[in-house]
């Protein structure tokens, strides 16, 4: 601590100055960057989302399993406009799916195994037309019509749901910048203050005589 009195050269002085200076413009421009990104993708995410015109269901037309989920009750009735609606709405779409393909009598089905499921179910229909058991073809039409439909419903609610986890990612991702675009530019700040604070207490070394 007794070194900290001393004090510098000229040469050495003039390279402290110089460091919390361009430190601190630096660290002002990475800062502001790092805002404006951040404020811009979050802008963009938060846009298209709300384009989408999507509302939460009113808590009194949710079921129970529906108010179970993470994030539902506390959004209902609003538009879908952030990154964690999105998510939360993903999750709802979840269930929908879920319970689809319950109503369906294809529990914990997925597209993958509903793909499965169609050829089966074109396979009995071929067969049972080439017998002429009308009543089987029948039968087989009506289930695989069925788990097309199922199948579809599927491609396109998983579709969305990507979609909107994906935005939940990116408008959480530009929250990140935003949050070190703002510490950065308290560095910017601290680094001001030591400039001024070595600006103002001088450590020239004494004028010889």
């Amino acid at each position: 601590m007794k070194y900290l009195s001393h004090r510098l050269s000229a040469a050495m002085w003039a390279r402290v100055l110089l460091l919390w200076l361009t430190l601190c413009i630096g660290a002002i421009v990475v800062g502001g960057v790092a805002l404006w990104l951040g404020g811009f993708v979050q802008s963009n995410i938060r846009t298209e989302l709300a384009s989408q015109q999507i509302t939460f269901t009113a808590v009194d037309k949710l079921t129970d399993d529906e108010k179970q989920l993470p994030g539902i009750v506390e959004n209902a009735g609003l538009p879908l406009t952030t990154g964690n609606q999105a998510q939360a709405y993903a999750g709802l779409m979840g269930l929908h799916i879920k319970l689809a393909a319950e109503g369906a009598g294809y529990p914990d089905a997925t597209y993958a195994t509903l793909g499965g499921i169609q050829r089966d179910l074109r396979s009995q229909l071929d067969a049972a037309t080439k017998a002429g058991d009308k009543t089987a073809a029948d039968k087989a039409q009506s289930d695989l019509t069925a788990v097309t439909n199922l199948r579809n419903t599927m491609l396109t609610g998983s579709t969305l749901r990507g979609t909107l986890l994906s935005a939940y990612g990116w408008d959480n991702v530009a929250l990140g910048i935003t949050s070190a675009g703002v510490f950065i530019l308290v560095l910017a700040l601290a680094f001001l203050v030591l400039f001024i604070y070595e600006l103002r207490r001088g450590h020239l070394p004494p004028t010889e005589a």
